[in-house]
Formats: C-alpha cells, sequence, structure tokens
C-alpha cells in the first residue's frame, strides 16, 4: 500500500453505473486506494464503519437517496463533514452546480469522464486537503506552545505573588523586631528617668513619649498594610471587612462587606492577590470616585469565585488607553493582566457609580485537600 514511501491516499467512489465505476477504477487503482458503493446508502454505511476515505466520488443521480441528500448527510455529520467530495453528474447545468457546491462539494466533474480531468481535479483537491490538515497540525502544536507558555507565566506569576508576599512579611517582621521594639525600649527607659527630673524637664519627655506613641502607631498600621494578620489567620472574607472599614471607613465612606464565607481554602498566592486586588480597588474608591458608599461582595457562581466592588462616585473612563489615564489608571491594565494570568476576567461597568468585578475559575485557585 505504499508509493515510494508515501501512503496511498483513499478514495471513496459512489456509483451505481457499472461502466462508470470500472472506468473510475481502472484510471484510479494504481495511484490510491479505492472503496466502492453503489449508492448513497451504501456509502453512509462505510462512512460510519470509521475507515474514512481522503476524498469522496459522488454520483449525482442514483437510486434510493441521491447524491444531493448523500452530501448533506455526509456534510452534517462531524466525523465526515470536512472530507472533500466531488459530484459526478451527466448534468451540466449552472443551477444543479451552484446547489451541489452550496450543499459542501467542492467540485463538479461532467459525464462522460475524462480521465486527465478527473486526475486532475483529484490530484488538487487531495493537495488541498493535504495541506489544510498540515495547517491544522500546526495550529495545534501553536495552540498546546500558546497554552504551555501561558500556564508558564501563571507559574511565574503566583511565584512573583508570593515572593512579593514573603518580601513584606519579612519587612513587616524586621519592623516589629527592631524600630519597633526599640522604640518601645525608649518610651520604658524615658519612663524611668522621670522620677529623677524637675517638672518642666518632665513635660518635655512627655513630649517626646507622645512622639513615640505616634511613630509606633504608624509603625504597627505600616505592618499591619504590609503583612495583615487576619488574611492569614481568617482568611480572605474577615481580611476584607477589614480592609474596607481601614480604607474606606477612615475616610467618611459607608462601606458594606457580603462574604458567604472566609474563603481560608484559596491558594495563599490567590489569596494574597485577591487582597492586594481588592485594595487597589478600594483606594481607588478613595482617590478617584467621589464616594458616598461602597460594597464589596464576595460568592461563587457557576464554578467561578466572583468579586463585585462598587461605589456610588462619578465613574470612570474604562475605555482610554493607559498612556492617558495616568498611574492610577495604569493599575488597573496591570490588575486585568494578573486576572488574566489567573485563566479570570476583570469586567468595568459604569452606571451610576462604578462596578469593578473579578471573576476567577475556583478550579485554579484551590488548594488540595
Amino acid at each position: 500500500m505504499e508509493h515510494r514511501g508515501v501512503k496511498k491516499a483513499t478514495i471513496l467512489i459512489v456509483d451505481d453505473e457499472k461502466i462508470y465505476l470500472d472506468a473510475l477504477i481502472g484510471m484510479l487503482k494504481s495511484e490510491y486506494r479505492l472503496l466502492l458503493a453503489r449508492s448513497g446508502e451504501e456509502a453512509l454505511r462505510r462512512l460510519q464503519s470509521g475507515d474514512l476515505p481522503d476524498l469522496v466520488l459522488l454520483d449525482l443521480l442514483m437510486p434510493g437517496i441521491d447524491g444531493y441528500e448523500t452530501c448533506r448527510r455526509i456534510k452534517r455529520d462531524p466525523a465526515t463533514s470536512d472530507i472533500p467530495l466531488i459530484f459526478l453528474t451527466s448534468r451540466d447545468d449552472v443551477e444543479g452546480e451552484t446547489y451541489g457546491l452550496g450543499l459542501g462539494a467542492v467540485d463538479y466533474v461532467v459525464k462522460p469522464i475524462s480521465p486527465p480531468t478527473v486526475k486532475a481535479r483529484i490530484q488538487t483537491h487531495l493537495a488541498l486537503r493535504r495541506a489544510q490538515r498540515a495547517l491544522e497540525r500546526q495550529n495545534e502544536l501553536l495552540e498546546q506552545r500558546v497554552k504551555e507558555r501561558t500556564e508558564s507565566l501563571r507559574q511565574v506569576g503566583a511565584e512573583l505573588v508570593l515572593a512579593e508576599e514573603k518580601e513584606r512579611r519579612r519587612i513587616a517582621r524586621e519592623l516589629h523586631d527592631g524600630p519597633t521594639q526599640r522604640l518601645v525600649l525608649s518610651k520604658i527607659n524615658l519612663g524611668r528617668l522621670k522620677s529623677d527630673l524637675e517638672v518642666e524637664k518632665c513635660r518635655a519627655i512627655d513630649a517626646v513619649s507622645e512622639t513615640i506613641d505616634t511613630t509606633l502607631k504608624e509603625l504597627r498600621t505600616l505592618m499591619v498594610q504590609l503583612s495583615p494578620p487576619v488574611l492569614y489567620e481568617l482568611g480572605l472574607g474577615p481580611a476584607v471587612e477589614w480592609l474596607a472599614e481601614s480604607v474606606l471607613g477612615t475616610q467618611g465612606i459607608r462601606c458594606r462587606v457580603d462574604s458567604a464565607e472566609s474563603y481560608d481554602h484559596l491558594k495563599e498566592e490567590t489569596r494574597v492577590f485577591l487582597f492586594r486586588a481588592i485594595r487597589e480597588l478600594l483606594l481607588n474608591i478613595v482617590k478617584h470616585a467621589g464616594a458616598s458608599r461602597a460594597s464589596v461582595s464576595i460568592n461563587t457562581h457557576e464554578g467561578e469565585l466572583l468579586i463585585d466592588v462598587r461605589d456610588d462616585g462619578v465613574g470612570m473612563d474604562h475605555t482610554a488607553e493607559p498612556e492617558s489615564r495616568g498611574k492610577e489608571g495604569f493599575g488597573l491594565f496591570i490588575l486585568r493582566d494578573r486576572i488574566d494570568m489567573l485563566g479570570g476576567k476583570l469586567s468595568i461597568e459604569v452606571n451610576g457609580g462604578t462596578c469593578v468585578t473579578l471573576r476567577v475559575p475556583i478550579g485554579s485557585t484551590e488548594t488540595n485537600t
């Protein structure tokens, strides 16, 4: 079955007239592997058997179902729809040819058959078919490479999120173990000195103690912002409640947080990323929305983790290009890219305020239990 090291193409010939069937067999058997059928029904049975040809030569006028109906059924079946089909017919009319091509045939050959014409048409459409298959294989390869590269980028993105968070936690620990502890010790020592000093000097020491208290408060706030303990101890839901109060509540913006659960089963990198993303959106509300009310909802819906951040502010022009939107606008574009890396989606709706929706597939966010 090999010809010069190349596997022979298979052709299914469907014709009920012996004279034409014999003629086609004689001219094609040396170059192709042939399958035969004498009716449309027999042709369909052969195709359903799984031995699929590379091309079909189909007589138009046959007993039972005709060539048009046979073609229609072949093209309707996903397993055979892309097999090139050439009609064989004694009718030489434009209307019939147009109708047949509309059904999915690639060509028409008019009887009586001209061997050079038939061979040329077959070679042309088999070559097109080979090129199409090669292109499909190339596309599949490219899609696989894109999939692998996308997965690699997602892994890199997750590692970067974790590395960034580890660095935040390291800085928070150093602030706690270094400057914070030294300031606490300094305040204790100042308190001891007061017992041996005059009243005026004690007042000066009290002023220094107040400055130390303010600095300690600022340091503790900074440490919490760098690495909020509530995110690791209680999960995403409670952490977002704390976040909304600390970011919006202190600015006089009323905020409601609706969370069905803690979502502590999320992967650490996902939990951290979503917390940072919500923080970015809340800061945007404070800086740019001019809002009096806001809300955050975290729920699951149809296999996705769904997060809505809404406000009643002036809205935003989310159609603008990054260059024209300033630093805060570019942050949303980075946020969109990171959501894409998780296989999710970010969408923005402006209607009497702004609603930013984050969708992340649950399967890509959960830890194995």
